[in-house]
């Protein structure tokens, strides 16, 4: 069908409702499918503007804050190392430290548990 193509809408009765063509009803459709465009509302933007700044300070809280942590990470970080490295001027072997640190971390129960494998594995291999 092309656009020129009349088209005639009538009652039941006969009577003419609307006489127009294909390409006048699609016009006709499409202004109707076609969203009006949105005011500019201030309170809302108002609200979007508050909401904004409000998170945007939320948001600048939290990385100063995670920036903050980092920092004095690396300064005990820093403070450890120089620990284990005045630990090993004395004389002490900082891998064994290491292991002796890392032992007191975890739950006897499992630590015995273990070393008893480790010691098993060991004389399997005839290491013990």
């Amino acid at each position: 069908m092309s656009d020129d193509t009349k088209v005639t809408l009538r009652t039941g009765d006969g009577q003419t409702v609307l006489e127009t063509t294909t390409g006048g009803l699609k016009a006709a459709a499409d202004r109707l499918n076609r969203k009006p465009p949105m005011k500019d509302d201030p309170d809302f933007s108002k609200h979007n503007q508050q909401a904004y700044d409000v998170t945007a300070g939320e948001l600048r809280q939290f990385i100063e804050q995670v920036e903050q942590l980092e920092s004095e990470k690396k300064e005990i970080s820093d403070q450890i190392r120089e620990t284990f490295a005045e630990a090993k001027a004395r004389g002490y072997d900082t891998k064994a430290l290491k292991t002796v640190i890392s032992e007191r971390k975890r739950d006897k129960d499992e630590l015995a548990e273990h070393e008893a494998i480790v010691d098993l594995y060991k004389q399997s291999l005839g290491m013990a």
